[in-house]
């Protein structure tokens, strides 16, 4: 795992470094990258192509994840850094299918569609599929560079924070709910574990929409904030602390 920071420059090195490592393993066939939902996906790729990489080390398949429930209101909150993540894709996972309304599903195929026409589409809930369709998909081409696509420049096209809140006590589930609803909307993102009415649970939100679930592994009790500019940090805590089981 690489983490406390971006695969596109901050960690690049040790991206790098670590898929130089594991090439020379024994038994390595196959490396998937799992970015966050902030990554930008020509920068990973102008990454992947670095010169120490080359020539050993073949680039599989971009895979974008779709909201299928929330794209177009996604859509005009984050605008192109999103779009870039559709129109680079390689295949395309329409998720959520099982949320979206009626002719919803198919409003956001056709605008997929068109802003990558050569991408394969897949339609999934919880994105249930069989890795085969997503894996072993391959590209035809290389993949031009971000800087020969004019997607990527020395700033990058969005900036977004992250922080960590410690969360080590048991909550009560309405005021997590409550907690969630309230957040300032500049947070796009928060996962992590959290104990919600004495049980051990992962805690998912994304689009306004909160997802918690039982877990067997937790690692640790923290959420992790993404945030499209920067929040009152300390107000969050305070509002957590709120959630507290009595």
């Amino acid at each position: 795992e690489i983490s406390a920071g971006c695969l596109c420059c901050t960690l690049k090195g040790s991206l790098v470094n670590a898929l130089e490592e594991l090439r020379d393993k024994r038994g390595v066939q196959r490396v998937v990258i799992e970015a966050t939902g902030v990554a930008q996906p020509a920068e990973m790729l102008d990454v992947l192509g670095d010169p120490a990489l080359k020539g050993s080390v073949e680039v599989g398949p971009m895979i974008t994840v779709v909201d299928a429930a929330r794209f177009t209101g996604l859509r005009k909150v984050l605008g192109n850094f999103y779009t870039d993540q559709v129109r680079l894709a390689d295949v395309l996972l329409l998720n959520k299918t099982d949320l979206a309304k009626p002719g919803q599903l198919e409003a956001v195929r056709r605008e997929i569609t068109a802003l990558n026409p050569q991408a394969t589409v897949v339609t999934t809930e919880r994105c249930n599929v069989e890795l085969g369709v997503v894996l072993d998909r391959r590209r035809d081409t290389p993949a031009p560079s971000a800087l020969e696509q004019g997607l990527a420049s020395p700033a990058p096209a969005a900036s977004f924070v992250s922080f960590v809140v410690p969360v080590a006590f048991d909550t009560d589930r309405a005021k997590v709910e409550q907690f969630f609803e309230t957040l300032p909307s500049a947070i796009v993102r928060a996962k992590g574990f959290m104990r919600v009415g004495g049980q051990v649970s992962i805690v998912q939100f994304a689009g306004g929409q909160l997802e918690i679930a039982p877990t067997p592994n937790a690692r640790g009790f923290t959420l992790v904030f993404i945030a499209s500019a920067e929040p009152d940090r300390a107000a969050i805590q305070r509002a957590l602390d709120t959630t507290r089981r009595e």
